[in-house]
């Protein structure tokens, strides 16, 4: 599964952005750009662990990366990638 693709789907079907804006602004902060707020953070987060059977720990939220799409695309990821 291409997790970019899946993340941009997410974005698409969750927010009002369209498919293209999301694609476009992939390196830009989704929290800064308001796409979406705390509680739709924890539903993407939720899909994710879901999806590709993985789990976060509170500390790993403190890194920046998961503020964009190429951020979370590359914290997935390694942690499928971790042993």
């Amino acid at each position: 599964m291409d997790i970019k693709s899946w993340l941009i789907n997410w974005f698409s079907d969750n927010t009002a952005i369209d498919q293209e804006e999301i694609t476009n602004n992939c390196h830009e902060n989704y929290f800064l750009l308001k796409w979406i707020d705390s509680l739709k953070f924890i539903s993407l987060i939720s899909a994710i662990e879901d999806t590709f059977g993985i789990n976060f720990s509170n500390d790993e939220f403190q890194d920046r990366k998961f503020a964009t799409i190429n951020g979370l695309e590359e914290v997935i990821k390694a942690k499928m990638d971790a042993p």
